[in-house]
């Protein structure tokens, strides 16, 4: 990770989860592991370890050079009560992962087989940097779960499509299930990010100007929002 990545980054989850801390900003006479522990050092204990988990899920982590980051701040702003939990995670991440996979796999598999198909494509496209290829059948793995849950055979953006989100085929089903509100617009603005890159970036070609991290990051947020839409089914 570069400097800018790492403001970039923690800026990105500080927003996301509407955290009361003001953005980390640049600062010549600091390192970015600094500047980084400096802001981490303002969250919640069950924001850090979240966050540094979406670090590595993401991809961020990936050699020496970022363990070592990781590491540093964490020695130098002396997390020794999330430490231990850390590393304990980290150790068994790659198993996790695997089983998380597994466990994904074995949902859809009786009651969303097209979607299962498309989901093992769209890895095996990554895999091979297949990247268009990839992109698309990450947003057609979602395209046709949300067509099995809802019941339809409509594309994506008309699930999402109507005059308020409450009014969408999809903001009706989850207003069905008695998801609140502020949750169904936040479940829909996440798929209506996924559509807009997808359009964007998937459609006409190589994704110009994504990265093979921030493509793994579009599939991971793709991941979360069908495992909730199968939570929902399921309650």
């Amino acid at each position: 990770m570069d400097y800018d990545e790492m403001i970039d980054l923690i800026n990105a989850y500080i927003k996301q989860f509407k955290i009361d801390v003001a953005p980390a900003i640049s600062n010549v006479e600091k390192y970015g592991w600094e500047v980084l522990g400096d802001k981490i050092d303002e969250i919640s204990d069950a924001h850090k370890l979240d966050f540094i988990g979406q670090v590595f899920d993401a991809g961020y982590v990936t050699d020496e050079d970022d363990y070592n980051f990781v590491q540093n701040f964490l020695n130098e702003f002396n997390f020794e009560d999330i430490q231990q939990v850390l590393f304990n995670e980290l150790a068994a991440f790659p198993s996790d992962a695997i089983k998380a996979q597994q466990e994904f796999s074995a949902r859809l598999h009786d009651k969303h087989s097209a979607t299962l198909r498309k989901w093992n494509s769209s890895i095996d496209m990554f895999k091979s940097k297949n990247y268009p290829e990839a992109g698309n059948d990450i947003r057609q793995s979602l395209e046709f779960l949300l067509r099995d849950i809802l019941k339809n055979k409509k594309s994506i953006e008309n699930q999402t499509k109507g005059s308020d989100i409450l009014k969408s085929e999809l903001g009706r089903y989850l207003k069905e299930k008695e998801i609140n509100q502020e949750n169904i617009r936040f479940l829909t603005n996440i798929v209506n990010s996924i559509i807009k890159i997808s359009n964007e970036k998937f459609k006409h070609g190589e994704p110009i100007g994504l990265t093979e991290k921030d493509i793994r990051f579009y599939m991971n947020e793709t991941y979360l929002v069908m495992q909730r839409m199968l939570d929902i089914e399921g309650e």
